[in-house]
């Protein structure tokens, strides 16, 4: 039985409502989705935050780590998208993780 003190994990729906989103505003590239071990688990605000990375073709990363909490994942806009892009990344990309 889940109490008041659990995380709420993200539906299916919800993950490809958001990567539609996060496409429109940057068409170009693939959404990378990962969770909170796969980018540094320390500097997640919480356990089951989602991150997502925009990566082109070539494997290189055109944006930092943006974490998005499961609870506003379906109210997440393309404007926002940009805006959290832009407000952690370059222009240059970034060589894959090995």
């Amino acid at each position: 039985m889940k109490g008041s003190h659990s995380n709420r994990k993200a539906t299916g729906d919800e993950m490809a409502q958001a990567t539609s989103v996060i496409l429109g505003a940057y068409p170009e590239y693939d959404v990378v989705w990962g969770s909170h071990g796969d980018y540094g688990g320390g500097v997640a605000p919480r356990d089951h935050t989602l991150a997502f990375r925009l990566r082109d073709r070539w494997g290189k990363y055109h944006s930092n780590v943006i974490w998005v909490s499961p609870e506003w994942l379906s109210s997440i806009t393309v404007e926002w998208v940009k805006k959290m892009v832009k407000r952690g990344s370059s222009d240059k990309a970034r060589s894959r993780r090995k």
